[in-house]
């Protein structure tokens, strides 16, 4: 119980601090379901990489949409958040691919007590 307290308390500390992170190539960002979604534009030349998508708290998961900018533009669900709880077993969270052209968004569910979210951009 201790340590899960310690780990939950570290990335609490995380959220707080590292409101906006760059750490080479990938990009960081947390944000609550109060506040603007981050919105990732891929031009047709380039694909992103989201590393994780992570939610502490909350009843329902939040979600990443893509909405592709060729053809009959469809926006789908790519990514549910992992859930940040000591009580339960650690998720697994898998790299998700997106090629461009796309709009890339993400929310958060407004009970939860914020997200993150880490990707970053390639080329072709």
């Amino acid at each position: 119980m201790k340590t899960a307290l310690v780990r939950i308390l570290a990335v609490l500390f995380l959220f707080v601090v590292a409101k906006f992170a760059d750490a080479g190539d990938f990009v960081s960002v947390a944000f609550t379901s109060t506040e603007t979604p981050p919105t990732i534009n891929i031009p047709n030349d380039r694909f992103l990489v989201i590393r994780n998508f992570t939610q502490v708290g909350g009843t329902t998961r939040g979600e990443v949409m893509a909405t592709l900018l060729s053809g009959v533009n469809p926006t789908v669900k790519i990514l549910d958040a992992a859930l940040l709880d000591p009580t339960m077993s650690p998720e697994v969270i898998n790299n998700v691919i997106v090629a461009g052209p796309a709009i890339v968004t993400a929310s958060c569910d407004p009970s939860a007590t914020s997200c993150f979210i880490t990707y970053r951009k390639g080329t072709d």
